[in-house]
């Protein structure tokens, strides 16, 4: 595994995207889903470990925290002691869960976008697709996790590259599956607006039930 290549690859994948890299991507003998899992995988432990070393940070004790505890009831104080010798752990083991999560969530996502493209009459092939995806996908990975030691800003340019990973995928979807600019948009957009319906419609079905529930107290 040629460490240097990789990082060149993904450096190029997100600072020159188009579909001239793409389509040069596209031929690499490496295109492959084996390849694929291998940078997600890796991008996901190392997402992991940042995760695990941020829940640390973030989880120690603050000066002058103590003494407001112990101003507290002592029932609240157990509490307090609870969550802060819990937290830590609690964090640490939801960092470490990505090393799982992230592969099968790229999996699902990437094959939820190669079957919408096959509807739209793409042609391409899953493998290959995964592959494409992972060169942006993998290194945005690990980009976020450390913008994840930046409070406030860190979330502010993590939404930013989420958006611009859309755009990325725009540019892999279109050259992989041979699809006019309108239909590969609609390949990406297409999750992205199903997502948002059907939060809309729990989150109504959850207003409704709330009413209901107010409404047997009158």
């Amino acid at each position: 595994m040629d460490i240097q290549l990789i990082f060149r690859t993904w450096v190029n994948a997100l600072t020159q995207p188009g579909e001239e890299f793409f389509a040069a991507q596209r031929e690499n003998a490496s295109a492959t889903l084996s390849t694929a899992l291998t940078w997600i995988i890796a991008a996901s432990v190392i997402a992991a470990l940042l995760g695990a070393l941020r829940s640390t940070i973030f989880s120690a004790p603050m000066g002058g925290f103590d003494q407001l505890v112990d101003l507290l009831p002592p029932d609240v104080q157990d509490e307090f002691g609870t969550a802060v010798e819990t937290g830590p752990t609690a964090g640490t083991a939801f960092s470490f869960a990505t090393i799982i999560i992230g592969p099968i969530s790229f999996l699902i996502g990437v094959g939820i976008y190669h079957l919408i493209a096959r509807i739209l009459g793409g042609i391409g092939q899953y493998g290959r697709y995964t592959y494409l995806y992972s060169t942006f996908a993998a290194p945005l990975m690990i980009v976020t996790s450390v913008l994840g030691f930046i409070p406030v800003l860190g979330g502010c340019v993590s939404a930013i590259l989420a958006i611009y990973q859309l755009v990325l995928a725009y540019y892999a979807t279109k050259v992989e599956y041979n699809l006019t600019q309108g239909r590969a948009i609609i390949v990406v957009v297409a999750p992205l607006l199903a997502g948002l319906l059907l939060i809309a419609c729990l989150a109504v079905v959850a207003f409704g039930a709330i009413l209901s529930l107010l409404s047997n107290f009158t």
